[in-house]
């Protein structure tokens, strides 16, 4: 998965995007069938994946199921439209995510919101993406909604219509 995943096109926080996919987006559009419809959503958009997610999503793939798991493959293996964003932090490293959240969101409270969930937060201000996500203990409360409006951003749980 890993080489899979190096071989997307690479892009930084200068570059534009239209939305950013996160984790757990990834791995709900593999159990539900969904390559179809974001291969349309790849077609007509620059979407990208953090080089975090990335991370997160190659060390999850190790405890999902064998058939998500080549679906997830295959899907990579064939994707031309898919960028990598490369950033500046790994997983697992909190305070490392922190600080990179605070140099773009100085007002986000790491302490109120997970540092890591935090990351493509920052990363979609940059790039001024919308979010494709399906974590719900976060990224959907009221709290960050304010703090995102002023950026112009949506974190959506579907695909866009």
């Amino acid at each position: 998965m890993k080489e899979l995943m190096e071989k997307l096109q690479k892009l930084t926080l200068e570059d534009k995007l239209d939305y950013l996919i996160d984790t757990c987006f990834f791995i709900w559009i593999f159990e539900h069938h969904k390559e179809k419809q974001f291969e349309k959503l790849l077609k007509n958009n620059r979407c990208g994946i953090t080089s975090f997610n990335a991370e997160e999503l190659i060390h999850v793939t190790h405890h999902i199921h064998d058939k998500l798991k080549e679906s997830e493959r295959k899907f990579f293996h064939n994707s031309a439209n898919l960028f990598l964003l490369k950033i500046p932090v790994h997983p697992g490293n909190s305070e490392k995510e922190k600080n990179f959240v605070a140099s773009i969101i100085p007002d986000l409270n790491c302490i109120e919101h997970d540092s890591s969930d935090a990351v493509i937060l920052a990363a979609a201000i940059k790039t001024h993406a919308n979010i494709l996500t399906r974590d719900k203990h976060d990224l959907f409360n009221a709290h960050l909604e304010n703090c995102l409006k002023k950026y112009d951003l949506i974190v959506s749980n579907s695909f866009p219509k």
